[in-house]
């Protein structure tokens, strides 16, 4: 779990600002100051490689920006975070065991990329499910109950981690989706056309 340090203070402080925001409420990034708010963003929702990835692109886009230094320092603070506790075949930080029952539903048209996030959600989910649903979106998205948005965010990063594409998994809560559609699970994995593996993961 993150810790709060000066670098929160920072990031926390660098979030706040009049800067247009997409779908998910995060910022759009085209300016430095931008970019660097989205990837505050993401760090505070638990998304440590995506927030990596954009503190990054502040770094290597904006390298003479006033926000470059603090993006320098939140990514060895993020890069710290991600290299603690177990790894996996691939290098990849493993995070510690959930209590939380995991749906993971998509079109049979994605059954293999079902069951690929079935079985890697399984090293540290005791309770995962794979589902066909022809009526389900075709866009990669994450549903959590009430009381499970702290470990949908962990496996929202884990998500991040694996997929080469989308980029970002938007993440919200979803009780009645949830009861609807995969009754007695807290945590809605939706597994859409989009969904690219990097080569990296088995």
């Amino acid at each position: 779990m993150i810790r709060i340090t000066a670098v929160a203070v920072i990031l926390l402080l660098a979030a706040c600002g009049g800067e247009q925001l997409d779908g998910e409420g995060l910022a759009e990034g085209v300016s430095a100051r931008g970019q660097f708010t989205r990837a505050s963003q993401l760090y505070f929702r638990g998304r440590l490689s995506a927030s990596l990835e954009e503190f990054n692109g502040v770094v290597y886009r904006f390298p003479d920006s006033p926000f470059a230094q603090d993006a320098r320092l939140a990514v060895r603070r993020i890069e710290s975070d991600l290299s603690t506790g177990e790894t996996n075949g691939n290098g990849s930080a493993l995070p510690d065991r959930l209590s939380a029952r995991v749906a993971v539903v998509g079109r049979t048209t994605v059954t293999s990329s079902v069951n690929r996030t079935v079985n890697l959600l399984s090293s540290f989910c005791p309770s995962v499910a794979g589902m066909a649903d022809d009526q389900s979106s075709d866009l990669t998205m994450l549903f959590h109950a009430e009381g499970y948005g702290e470990s949908a965010s962990v496996v929202a990063d884990s998500l991040d981690r694996w997929l080469l594409r989308p980029e970002g998994i938007p993440l919200r809560p979803g009780d009645e989706l949830i009861e609807a559609v995969s009754p007695g699970y807290d945590i809605l994995v939706i597994i859409g056309t989009d969904a690219v593996f990097e080569p990296s993961v088995p």
